[in-house]
């Protein structure tokens, strides 16, 4: 048995049995997944890999990578969709923290490992299906933590922030935190970053009308301390 505890992702396409161009949107998806197991190769420690057709499930070794996944992820996959077949498709999300009572056999596929961590991921995923806040709600995390509840709150405002965000707004978000995950940045930064993605040049004013507007910079933030926390935490339980 594992004696260090994981975080396990599950997630599955919202709605995607009512929608008719399901092959495409899995496509679009597998696209995704490997251009980010390839790029968080540190820190995934068992490939994100789809288990049905419209659910994914995989192991990662810090809550930071992991929100920063879960954002790149589901942000990419919306503005795909939406660029791609005229839909903007939408992810949900169960983040388990806990031991694994089988050992990781294979890095490149996340089959034949089970657990805790598992077991609270399923839990978090069925919570979000079963009560999602009027559609605002689209992960949790489910462990053995004491503070999960007041971890879960937090998450459900930064689910807020980013359900509102507009589609532009969106893909501002994505430029951002691809370029520079949580941490600080320049204006500058994230000017030549938006030019080089819209393939056109960006205004200061404009970028930082985009910043704000998303409130990006306080959603980074927040994602980092709530990380923080899952991580003091992991640290006091590991041996």
């Amino acid at each position: 048995m594992s004696e260090t505890i994981k975080i396990a992702l599950i997630s599955d396409i919202i709605a995607s049995r009512k929608m008719k161009e399901r092959e495409q949107i899995q496509e679009i998806l597998t696209s995704i997944l490997n251009d980010i197991n390839i790029r968080f190769k540190g820190a995934i420690e068992s490939n994100l890999t789809i288990t049905l057709g419209d659910e994914f499930q995989g192991i990662v070794n810090s809550a930071e990578a992991a929100f920063l996944i879960i954002d790149l992820i589901s942000l990419r996959f919306q503005t795909r969709t939406k660029e791609e077949i005229g839909e903007e498709v939408t992810l949900r999300w169960g983040i388990g923290i806990g031991r694994l009572s089988t050992p990781i056999k294979n890095r490149k596929v996340s089959i034949g490992t089970d657990g805790p961590a598992y077991w609270h991921a399923r839990e978090a995923i069925e919570s979000v299906h079963q009560y999602n806040d009027y559609g605002q709600l689209n992960e949790k995390l489910a462990s053995d933590q004491p503070e999960i509840d007041f971890l879960n709150s937090i998450i459900r405002l930064q689910n807020v922030i980013k359900n509102d965000w507009t589609m532009s707004q969106k893909q501002t978000a994505l430029i951002i935190l691809n370029e520079a995950g949580y941490e600080a940045f320049t204006n500058q930064t994230i000017k030549k970053a938006m030019s080089n993605q819209l393939g056109q040049a960006v205004s200061e004013q404009t970028v930082s009308k985009r910043i704000i507007s998303t409130h990006i910079k306080q959603y980074a933030h927040s994602r980092k301390l709530v990380a923080e926390k899952i991580e003091d935490w992991r640290r006091s339980h590991d041996h």
